[in-house]
């Protein structure tokens, strides 16, 4: 309890917030923990019994609920999960949780080409944070026949451990009338 009252004590004065004695400091952790405790045997409790549900197999997904709880209320909601928008381009179509495999270690040239021929045009790709290419920077046109993850290594400063076979992308794209397309996030294999 000494560690916990000195520690509440120096954020006090990092803060300028009044500090605390000893006591004080166990009276507020002792209403903490039991609310960190019944809380969280709420939510496993009601994750649980979403998974016996998946476990089962045999029920539909009006039969699942998601829960909206506030314990210091109390508020209990639950509602019925929708299920996810579907995206329809020529005669493809996606949802949020489908994702596009490119194999073989692509360069952008490559990538953008893929995308083409699905009838996509590529503004823009991104890896994290961080810009691989814009169809609106001229100096980007340079990166074409480069390699994907060359670009993540280079641009990105990311590197790659051993053991990964693949990153992840985020391309926005739009159809051949300037229209946006939400498209899956991309999964560029290279090894």
């Amino acid at each position: 309890m000494d560690v916990i009252a000195g520690l509440a004590n120096m954020r006090a004065r990092n803060y300028s917030i009044p500090e605390v004695d000893k006591l004080k400091a166990k009276f507020i952790a002792g209403r903490i923990i039991p609310a960190i405790a019944t809380s969280t045997a709420m939510a496993t409790g009601l994750v649980c019994l979403e998974l016996y549900k998946v476990i089962d197999g045999s029920h539909k997904l009006e039969d699942y609920r998601n829960t909206f709880a506030n314990l210091a209320l109390p508020l209990f909601s639950m509602a019925e999960p929708v299920p996810p928008k579907v995206v329809k381009h020529q005669n493809m179509s996606w949802t949020v949780w489908d994702r596009w495999i490119i194999e073989n270690n692509p360069t952008l040239r490559e990538l953008l080409k893929w995308l083409a021929d699905k009838g996509l045009n590529a503004y823009s790709i991104s890896f994290g944070s961080c810009l691989l290419y814009n169809s609106m920077f001229p100096r980007h046109k340079e990166r074409m026949d480069k390699k994907v993850v060359d670009l993540v290594k280079d641009v990105a400063k990311v590197e790659l451990p051993p053991h990964r076979n693949h990153f992840d992308i985020v391309v926005a794209c739009e159809d051949d009338e300037d229209n946006d397309v939400d498209i899956p996030q991309i999964s560029v294999y290279f090894r």
